[in-house]
């Protein structure tokens, strides 16, 4: 009943006045010139019924847009620090990778080179004599050509010319290998492939010799046509140092299916086991690592102090991978905060737009009365002109009005969608540099290259 008698009077005010929000001030009833209910139809009911609605939804969402803007600066100063803990957390793996022995099973080492056993001819040669036989590179392509085929791998994508063309892997050197072995290796493989061209023998000491020098355009041909040269029996060797290069050169899928072919070829070889859990920790393919490293120490017991350092990166890295998914599944979510909060803003801007639609505008139309009323607010707000052709004219006017509140605030920092995205961009950018830097980008050479140089020189063996 006192809502009915409340909208007759409101319609009787609004048959004789353009206004239909009154105010009491200064112990006056006066107009509410920037009001949403000064009208453009002040006699229109259902007008009137509809601007209630629309005035209430703008306010009320507005409301709701600060709030969840509050909630993303939260949201972002938290993935901040959480950032910065992963960050600290993950100095355990970048630990794991300046300890230059722990990357020896990755390297050519003494036990591998013994592992081709040479034959009794070529073991007796010293050093002399290979230097008188040979002072030729052992470029394995003169010897043997490539074919193609499954023999060789040819199918896989590592080995496509673009690739080849620009493989790259850094130089080779285990601490009991010293610049002498790399020369007497050279003079081995290339007296070899001469007196020998086809041994897999000397086409995987070749491999070898060129991963000492850091040359995978020379060393991939050499490991190739070992691996097809190789019986059965012995194929796991060229296998692995195959595999070897292509997981150095970053070409983890591929190096991961030949590591396990040469464990399928000798699956009671512990090294074979070892190299292949390390490539996997590598990869994080947690699991499987940890299945081979289990079956390497069953084989030997002695390699388990090589193991458990690995074991050690292992439990580090898992943990800090699953934080890491957290993480971009949290930036993912903030992302999606950022989306709804621009929904909602352009739904208050539709709505204010249908809000405004029906008022008179503030500046030019609405009975200022200089006295009583509260232009002097009015005035005080900025403008927004537009240039519009009056029908049946050719001459452009200018419009210009008053902005209303919810325009000011609309429009002001506090709810700018474009400084929120570039925050969540600068922030995500920030965390996930962080993080994948310690986490995601372990093989990243430049900051190895960095690291090492920072350790004391370590003094090489000559002889």
């Amino acid at each position: 009943m006192r809502l009915c008698q409340y909208l007759v009077v409101t319609f009787a005010l609004m048959t004789c006045s353009a206004s239909n929000h009154w105010v009491l001030k200064d112990e006056r009833i006066v107009q509410k010139l920037d009001s949403p209910f000064h009208m453009r139809e002040p006699q229109n009911l259902a007008a009137f019924l509809e601007q209630i609605r629309y005035n209430e939804y703008v306010e009320r969402s507005y409301l709701d847009l600060l709030r969840k803007r509050e909630q993303i600066v939260e949201h972002l100063r938290f993935s901040m620090r959480f950032g910065e803990d992963l960050a600290e957390q993950a100095k355990c793996a970048m630990d794991y990778y300046m300890l230059e022995k722990r990357m020896s099973y990755l390297k050519i080492t003494p036990d591998q080179l013994k592992r081709i056993n040479l034959p009794e001819g070529q073991k007796d040669l010293n050093q002399a004599q290979i230097r008188e036989r040979s002072q030729e590179e052992p470029i394995c392509t003169k010897y043997q050509e490539l074919p193609v085929g499954p023999s060789t791998y040819d199918h896989l994508e590592s080995f496509h010319p673009d690739v080849i063309e620009s493989a790259y892997v850094e130089r080779e050197h285990d601490n009991n290998i010293g610049t002498a072995t790399v020369e007497l290796t050279r003079r081995f493989a290339a007296d070899g492939l001469q007196h020998h061209p086809g041994s897999w023998k000397f086409h995987t000491l070749s491999s070898y010799y060129w991963r000492m020098r850091g040359n995978a355009r020379q060393a991939l041909p050499c490991a190739r046509i070992a691996v097809m040269l190789a019986p059965p029996m012995f194929r796991d060797i060229p296998l692995l140092s195959l595999g070897t290069i292509l997981f150095r050169m970053g070409r983890l899928a591929d190096a991961d299916l030949l590591l396990t072919a040469a464990v399928e070829h000798a699956p009671l070889v512990a090294e074979n086991h070892v190299v292949l859990a390390s490539a996997l920790a590598m990869k994080h393919d947690f699991n499987r690592s940890l299945q081979h490293f289990d079956e390497a120490e069953r084989l030997d017991p002695s390699t388990l102090p090589r193991t458990q350092q690995v074991r050690n990166f292992i439990s580090c890295l898992e943990n800090l991978t699953k934080k890491t998914s957290k993480m971009y599944s949290y930036v993912k979510y903030m992302k999606n905060e950022v989306k709804e909060f621009k929904k909602l803003k352009y739904h208050i801007s539709q709505n204010h737009e249908r809000l405004i639609q029906q008022q008179l505008p503030l500046g030019a139309r609405r009975f200022l009365d200089l006295k009583h009323s509260n232009n002097d607010d009015l005035h005080r707000r900025g403008q927004y002109c537009s240039t519009r052709t009056p029908n049946g004219s050719d001459e452009p006017v200018l419009f210009c009005d008053f902005y209303s509140d919810m325009q000011m605030r609309l429009e002001s920092k506090d709810v700018d969608i474009d400084v929120l995205e570039r925050d969540l961009k600068a922030n995500t950018d920030a965390v996930i540099r962080q993080v994948s830097t310690e986490i995601r980008k372990q093989f990243n050479l430049e900051q190895l290259k960095a690291a090492k140089a920072q350790m004391p020189a370590k003094a090489t063996k000559t002889t």
